[in-house]
């Protein structure tokens, strides 16, 4: 007989799966193919996944076992169990229901992060010390959520959690360590973020009266003049015409425009403040 951990045989007996030779067999090599594995931002005890290893080998070979005395054994609550077991599922690779970063982007409607979710997955991968599975729920939700943070795009946080089978407090310890690495490697990114993509615009031809579609190119932004450069570019044309305008007055002799006599008061005038001493000056004098 095939020689088990005694913890494993132990909980095999308090399942009811002591006698189920290929149940212990194929939940020993899930554990010992766990110990290769790493479990991101998770807590699972080592009793926990002997228990959902066996739940596993069980469900494998269609042998029946009771969910609530699984969940007894192994020291969580339902929903954790639910959840831990879905993790080790996907972990394992013994489901095809693997979420996809296009899947999550279409779901999610931001499809423009797509590409760059992708480059920071495969970066992930690259600078990570461990072998990691990339296409594990937890990474492909991570990747999408920064790309999302990166440009600005506004998702339901919780939707997003939900999809990475993750526990909010198993999320945040993943997304500290996520956060360094994107802001570490993806700076240049941030720098650049709010700048046109090119798209195709209505562009009416005054020619014919019929819209034609013109696609803008990223060379073309490049010409666009900072607002200080334009405004001192065009005060300075300015002040050349009023030159200009000036010279030409000038060529032209143009007249100064008369004063109107009304502003300047005349000798004769009857308003003239009367000199002293000498009375009132009328306006008829008698002869």
């Amino acid at each position: 007989m095939t020689t088990y951990n005694k913890t494993l045989r132990l909980l095999a007996s308090k399942l009811g799966l002591q006698d189920e030779e290929k149940v212990l067999r194929k939940a020993a090599e899930l554990e010992r193919l766990l110990q290769t594995k790493t479990i991101a931002g998770s807590n699972i005890t080592d009793n926990s996944k002997m228990v959902i290893c066996l739940d596993l080998a069980a469900n494998i070979y269609g042998v029946d076992l009771d969910l609530k005395t699984a969940v007894k054994y192994s020291g969580l609550k339902q929903p954790t169990y639910v959840n831990s077991r879905k993790i080790l599922e996907n972990l394992l690779e013994l489901n095809d229901d693997k979420i996809s970063i296009s899947f999550l982007c279409i779901s999610l409607q931001c499809t423009e992060v797509q590409a760059l979710a992708e480059d920071i997955l495969e970066e992930y991968k690259k600078k990570s010390k461990m072998d990691i599975d990339i296409n594990l729920p937890q990474y492909v939700c991570m990747a999408v959520y920064h790309a999302c943070r990166i440009n600005k795009v506004k998702i339901t946080k919780s939707k997003i959690i939900e999809k990475s089978r993750m526990k909010p407090s198993q999320w945040s310890k993943l997304d500290a360590e996520w956060s360094k690495f994107v802001n570490d490697n993806f700076a240049s990114v941030k720098k650049t973020k709010g700048r046109p993509r090119k798209e195709e615009i209505e562009v009416l031809d005054i020619n014919n009266g019929t819209e034609n579609k013109t696609l803008i190119k990223e060379e073309l932004i490049d010409l666009i003049e900072p607002y200080d450069v334009w405004k001192k570019r065009i005060l300075e044309e300015a002040y050349k015409e009023l030159m200009e305008l000036e010279e030409i007055e000038k060529a032209q002799n143009v007249m100064p425009i008369r004063r109107s006599p009304r502003k300047t008061p005349q000798k004769t005038s009857p308003y003239k403040t009367p000199i002293k001493g000498k009375g009132i000056r009328l306006l008829f004098p008698r002869n």
